[in-house]
């Protein structure tokens, strides 16, 4: 399985841009341990934080990733990670995430959050 820490210290810089602050800001939420348990809400926060002064063509886009990616907004990189194919079953549950594996998704998710970030 990959190095979930790598990717949340990915988003971690991305959001130590955002927020113009070192690890541990924004209240603790820009920290890769946080961002390894709850990606998603670590990723809203900065795009929140955008949302708010942007012009309506980057709403939009912000709006279109927020529904794309909620999906994921109660797992960790880790169970993002643990999908080896893009099915698994969960608490007698098939999980379908849309992307080939797990680690796919969260490539994709960080890359269109960077981009948001811009």
């Amino acid at each position: 399985m990959a190095n979930g820490q790598s990717y949340a210290i990915n988003i971690e810089h991305i959001l130590s841009n955002v927020f113009r602050c070192e690890r541990f800001g924004f209240g603790g939420v820009v920290n890769s341990d946080f961002i390894r348990r709850q990606p998603f809400t670590a990723v809203l926060s900065g795009i929140a934080f955008i949302y708010a002064t942007a012009g309506e063509e980057k709403q939009l886009e912000i709006e279109k990733f927020i529904e794309e990616f909620s999906f994921y907004s109660k797992m960790s990189i880790d169970d993002l990670l643990s999908f080896d194919t893009s099915e698994k079953e969960l608490n007698g549950t098939t999980m379908d995430i849309g992307y080939e594996n797990g680690e796919k998704a969260i490539k994709d998710m960080i890359e269109k959050f960077r981009n948001l970030c811009k």
